[in-house]
């Protein structure tokens, strides 16, 4: 499976971004990261690719990290919610630069 290079370093990306998030007090497990690294080419494979883009990646970033943080208790504590998760990769996502 060939992984344009946009899509690994946007992978690399979120990945190190969600390290150094302030509203976390853990961020994704190098397991964490290893499922996003399989289910992107899993969406490949169902779509008839033999190759990863950026957009596959995108796509499963909040699915599947947004269980797999750690939220800092005083942000839990201010922002409750059961999307909390969710909501904080969605600002991460917004950190990191899409090449084109």
């Amino acid at each position: 499976m060939s992984v344009d290079e946009s899509a690994r370093r946007i992978h690399a990306g979120y990945r190190r971004e969600n390290g150094n998030h302030e509203s976390l007090a853990l961020g994704v497990s190098p397991r964490g990261a290893q499922a996003l690294y399989r289910g992107r080419a899993g969406i490949a494979l169902m779509e008839g690719r033999n190759y990863v883009l950026p957009d596959d990646v995108k796509r499963l970033v909040i699915p599947v990290f947004a269980h797999r943080i750690a939220v800092n208790s005083r942000v839990a504590l201010a922002q409750r919610g059961s999307d909390l998760g969710e909501r904080i990769i969605g600002k991460i996502l917004t950190l990191v630069d899409v090449p084109l």
